[in-house]
């Protein structure tokens, strides 16, 4: 199973976090554990969700009772065997029917360990930490089990928190040389995991601390989670109450998009430009990203809840519809007055693309294809837009000479190799779309759609073949 982050799920599950946090800081743990429960049975592919509601559980289990403890053990003891066996063949839903049992009563051996087991079945290692580190809590002393939350701990990316444990393990006894080896291991692994941390703190020789090397992540655009975001938007509207600058507020206004508070990330955008007094396009373009993020998430309100709001379907069509304009408005207006700005030009073509205006995207790409940064990006469009007006043979010549100045497989090549792909099955020719499509598997194996059509390419091929 594939990890998310919080940043990367949609608006209810935030709005549920954000919920059951308020209700937590009330002391309403019980309320907190009901809200996140329903959210965290369908997300659970997000590690966060679990750490959470473990907390609110163990805080809940200080106000239960010894007969709710009693009920919770004995119905364990028929639930246990019902989940392992739903477990083989459908994993996910055993966690969803473990979650379930523990918002109950957490402290249950037996539910916890058939979590552990049932999350290593659907490749959740953090599922078998978050079950793990509660059995280790509440009921200390049992070495296998530590062993089993440090290896799980490895596999979940937490090299440092499985050395602790292994740490633990040998400080007052013996040692036999498979335990100093696992030791030796754990070490080696958060060392790595370690170095990885310092590479990215001695990026920049101004992060003297936690917060400042945040600061810097977020100006690298490296920061997606909405709680480290919370951090920064903290101290930079504590920054502005002691010095206003432009610099702070831009900072500030990418922390709100970090955090997807878009309305707030537009004003500060807009303080900065009114500031400024004239057009800058790089903040023109955060202040389109920002408004139209916002009208975005508008249309997901929505579309959740189509009912609690009067002709959700127009104001839908309203919200897509302001988004086109004013990205086309913005868009040509910045191209018209920066016109020697290929980047901006870029932008325009890809518009221009977007729109199915093929032929001016083909003049204003070819035009960019001069400049030598934006030269194979614009090829590849060129082939694009060949493909859409079904002229594969000229998509593959433009493709091929974009990817012939590609010597490493990163994003663009990837996506320059699929549509060599596309332009040769167009031609018919399925011998050089799979080694298209091939070259990008070996290097990303489930990138779009290759799988099915490498599948599909090859079932032609043997139906050909009449094998």
């Amino acid at each position: 199973m594939e990890r998310k982050t919080i940043s990367q799920a949609q608006i209810y599950v935030r709005d549920a976090v954000n919920r059951a946090n308020q209700q937590a800081l009330k002391r309403d743990f019980d309320g907190a554990v009901k809200t996140l429960l329903p959210v965290l049975k369908r997300n659970l592919d997000i590690p966060v969700l679990f750490e959470k509601i473990r907390e609110y559980e163990l805080n809940k289990l200080k106000k239960q009772s010894s007969s709710e403890k009693s009920m919770a053990l004995f119905a364990a003891i028929f639930q246990a065997p019902i989940i392992k066996i739903i477990s083989l063949f459908d994993p996910l839903k055993a966690m969803q029917m473990c979650e379930i049992s523990l918002a109950g009563y957490v402290d249950n051996p037996l539910i916890l360990n058939t979590m552990a087991s049932v999350s290593e079945s659907a490749d959740a290692p953090w599922g078998v930490v978050s079950a793990l580190k509660v059995l280790v809590q509440l009921h200390p002393g049992n070495q296998q089990r530590m062993r089993r939350l440090a290896e799980a701990m490895q596999r979940n990316n937490q090299a440092l928190d499985a050395l602790k444990i292994h740490q633990e393990l040998v400080k007052n006894t013996a040692t036999t040389m498979a335990q100093q080896a696992e030791l030796r291991s754990a070490m080696a692994l958060a060392s790595i995991e370690r170095g990885n941390f310092n590479d990215k703190r001695n990026s920049n020789a101004n992060t003297a601390d936690a917060e400042d090397a945040l600061i810097a992540q977020l100006l690298e655009g490296t920061i997606h989670d909405a709680e480290q975001a919370q951090l920064l938007i903290n101290r930079f509207t504590a920054e502005l109450k002691k010095n206003d600058s432009l610099d702070m507020r831009r900072k500030l206004a990418e922390a709100y998009m970090v955090a997807e508070r878009f309305e707030e990330a537009l004003q500060e955008y807009r303080n900065v430009a009114d500031k400024l007094g004239v057009m800058d396009p790089v903040l023109d373009k955060h202040i389109e990203k920002a408004y139209t993020s916002q009208l975005r998430q508008n249309i997901k309100i929505l579309q959740a809840d189509p009912d609690a709001y009067e002709n959700a379907a127009e104001q839908i069509v309203q919200f897509e519809k302001e988004i086109k304009d004013y990205r086309w408005r913005h868009t040509v207006e910045r191209a018209e007055k920066f016109a020697g700005d290929m980047q901006l030009q870029f932008d325009l073509g890809v518009l221009q693309f977007e729109n199915n205006m093929f032929a001016e995207a083909v003049e204003t790409f070819t035009r960019v294809s001069d400049n030598p940064q934006k030269r194979r990006a614009s090829l590849v469009y060129l082939g694009r837009c060949a493909l859409a007006e079904n002229d594969p043979a000229k998509a593959v010549g433009f493709i091929e000479d974009a990817v012939k100045e590609m010597f490493r497989m990163d994003i663009q090549k990837r996506e320059a190799l699929y549509y060599l792909g596309n332009a040769y099955e167009a031609l018919g020719n399925s011998e050089k779309a799979l080694e298209a499509y091939r070259k990008i598997s070996a290097n990303m194996h489930n990138y779009r759609d290759i799988q099915e059509r490498m599948a599909a390419l090859t079932d032609k091929g043997n139906a050909e073949t009449g094998e």
